[in-house]
């Protein structure tokens, strides 16, 4: 394996590990969400006001486009552009 390759092959492999950082953190901020939207329902207060949950939603989106961007990255990669 040439050093080239190895280095893909190693930066590969680290975007992935990143990747799935985000999603776990994603996944978090997500549960934040449901548990507030749920908690909000029951008193009968609207969701979409809440700052919690407006952060954590932008969070998400964040995270969203740092997880499709490294994967678009890893396809450049994979096809040797």
């Amino acid at each position: 394996m040439t050093e080239e390759l190895q280095k893909s092959v190693s930066f590969i492999h680290d975007r992935e590990r990143a990747i799935r950082l985000w999603e776990l953190i994603r996944d978090d901020a997500q549960r934040v969400v449901s548990e507030t939207k749920a908690r909000s329902e029951m008193q009968g207060d609207s969701v979409e006001t809440n700052p919690t949950v407006a952060k954590a939603r932008a969070y998400i989106d964040a995270c969203n486009a740092s997880i499709h961007a490294t994967k678009a990255r890893i396809e450049e990669l994979a096809r040797g552009d």
